[in-house]
């Protein structure tokens, strides 16, 4: 069997992952119901929100506020509650053009917490340790 032929590898395994967990989700009825042909499984796909913010808000504009914030915090709990002050569609995707501006490795796959803690450590952290080096006196 060839992949290109029903879509590639990923495609089909989140098929699979979605029939199994859609097969999970059942009780026993209705899972018996399936094996007696008498009810059928439909897997519909989930319409995707738009990529960016709503119209009424300027997208680069926050973004470059949220980055001057970010880089102006004084401690990691300041930027840990800027982070979590974010409160835009698909802040994920924010967050990751977000790392990108800093270039702080990210990659898509890595949860909201853990962009964030990156986000603290390779900006806010990497600041602050700076500042005191600089504040020893050697």
């Amino acid at each position: 069997m060839t992949y290109s032929k029903y879509g590639s590898k990923q495609t089909i395994a989140k098929l699979l992952i979605a029939f199994a967990d859609a097969l999970n989700s059942m009780d026993d009825r209705e899972f018996d119901l399936l094996i007696q042909g008498k009810a059928k499984l439909r897997l519909e796909e989930k319409p995707r929100p738009k990529r960016l913010p709503t119209e009424d808000m300027d997208y680069k504009s926050v973004l470059a506020d949220v980055a001057q914030k970010l880089n102006d915090a004084e401690s990691r709990e300041a930027a840990r509650t800027l982070l979590a002050s974010i409160d835009i569609p698909r802040k994920k995707d924010f967050l990751l053009h977000l790392a990108r501006t800093f270039r702080v490795p990210v990659a898509t796959k890595d949860s909201i917490e853990m962009i964030e803690r990156q986000l603290i450590e390779n900006v806010v952290a990497a600041k602050l340790t700076s500042q005191a080096i600089q504040k020893v006196a050697f």
